[in-house]
């Protein structure tokens, strides 16, 4: 499926909105920055689960053997630069009245690009969690496929 490129989108919601003006405008993009934020949160929330696992049971993971030490703290280096892209990347913020335009269409072709500039720091956000988030699963796979003696608690 093809999307419309920034120029499009753009050329778009100026002909969809002209009624309207740049309230309307400035509308739906609160709209569209609501829900990215929305999404950098539950990332966020994701990112400290996993930090937080690792507080709990990393020590026991990393007994198992370098191997999962490596993945363990590689994971865990993956997740914290994910939180801080999306925390620097997406939630930082700048308000759209903040924004550059000497008219409504450089307005929004500005806002446009701020917009597309953190939709790819979420994204970039994302892929990293998720890196993290496997080597995270490597190390605790070699700990439940390779257990020794004091590396898992006796029952």
């Amino acid at each position: 499926m093809r999307h419309l490129t920034r120029d499009e989108e753009r050329a778009r919601i100026l002909r969809e909105y002209a009624d309207g003006g740049l309230p309307e405008m400035m509308a739906v993009l609160e709209r569209q920055f609501a829900v990215l934020h929305n999404r950098a949160q539950v990332l966020l929330g994701l990112c400290g689960v996993i930090i937080s696992t690792t507080g709990f049971s990393g020590r026991l993971v990393a007994g198992t053997n370098v191997y999962a030490q490596w993945l363990i703290i590689s994971g865990v280096a993956f997740v914290l630069l994910a939180a801080a892209v999306v925390c620097w990347g997406v939630l930082h913020l700048r308000w759209l009245t903040m924004q550059i335009g000497a008219d409504t269409a450089a307005w929004l072709a500005t806002t446009l690009r701020y917009r597309d500039t953190k939709t790819n720091a979420y994204r970039a956000g994302l892929l990293l969690m998720l890196v993290g988030l496997a080597l995270y699963a490597g190390a605790i796979a070699i700990m439940l496929l390779r257990p020794h003696d004091g590396a898992l608690p006796a029952r």
